[in-house]
């Protein structure tokens, strides 16, 4: 029987223990919470819940949901009662008029999710060679595999005189309803250099560099700048793969990955945003939205 690490046994049993706390404590209201004792709060509740409580304990709390509620077009400073109980609605709970920390907490998900726009990323699909030099930049992706993010930014630039290629990369992580909050977070990845193999006219090959017997894994490059096709692909090395105690299985094929326009992939994604932006608002709003258009449309 193949043993389980124990870190992953860790990782399992908290989630377990997170999300039977999520339903224990998602109907309760801040006056609950606060009731409590310290102990079980600090021990049990969710935080993204004592978080939630403590906004709807302080004294501009109904301020505070009003204005959430009105940025999801519910009357929330006009009709305070009548847009939390529609709010309530929406999200398929009682329309009690008295928010739970959980439904406070989506309020907040939701409202801020509203300030989520197509930012400026970049989604240039270029590449360039000289007898000395070579630039290719675009969206890399893995072929047939999903294990990436969809909005990322690669640029990988060579050097015949120096006899390597550098690739550096960005992501933009984009948020979704299991995020603490809704917010893009750009990651930049360290830069990786190849060792040039080949440089003939039209393309160029390189390899990771350093490879050993200990090596779990090596990529390598093909370039081919006549047909713009660019792509790494990574191969089992045949080591130890293994990692501050944790071991990597095989690559059961090799992996491979490609730079690509991809503009089109950039704007699904955003679109996704846009989507979500859009369903998290008040039912009432999006058909008078939806009329106004068809009404247009028979125009």
């Amino acid at each position: 029987m193949k043993k389980v690490p124990l870190f992953f046994l860790f990782f399992a049993t908290a989630l377990y223990a997170q999300q039977d706390a999520v339903q224990k404590y998602r109907n309760f209201t801040p006056q609950e919470i606060q009731s409590l004792s310290e102990k079980t709060i600090s021990s049990e509740v969710p935080m993204m819940f004592t978080s939630a409580a403590k906004s709807g304990l302080t004294s501009n709390s109904e301020l505070l949901f009003g204005m959430q509620l009105n940025r999801l077009m519910y009357p929330g400073v006009h009709d305070y009662n009548a847009a939390i109980k529609s709010y309530q609605i929406d999200l398929g709970d009682t329309p009690t008029g008295v928010l739970t920390v959980w439904q406070i907490h989506n309020l907040q998900q939701r409202s801020d999710l509203q300030g989520l726009r197509e930012v400026f990323f970049p989604d240039q699909f270029s590449s360039i060679k000289t007898d000395a030099y070579a630039s290719v930049q675009g969206t890399m992706i893995i072929i047939d595999d999903k294990i990436y993010g969809p909005i990322n930014h690669a640029k990988l630039h060579c050097s015949k005189t120096q006899k390597n290629c550098e690739l550096n990369e960005i992501h933009l992580v984009v948020p979704d309803d299991k995020s603490w909050g809704q917010n893009y977070q750009i990651i930049e990845d360290s830069p990786e250099t190849y060792d040039i193999t080949r440089w003939d006219q039209d393309t160029i090959d390189a390899e990771s560099p350093g490879k050993s017997a200990d090596s779990c894994r090596t990529t390598s490059i093909n370039l081919n700048f006549k047909t713009k096709e660019f792509y790494f692909i990574t191969r089992n090395a045949g080591g130890n793969c293994e990692l501050l105690g944790m071991k990597f299985d095989k690559l059961p094929k090799p992996r491979i990955s490609q730079i690509i326009d991809g503009s089109s992939l950039i704007n699904e994604e955003f679109s996704k945003v846009d989507k979500a932006a859009y369903d998290a608002l008040s039912s009432e709003f999006r058909k008078k939205v939806e009329n106004a258009i068809s009404a247009t449309d028979k125009k």
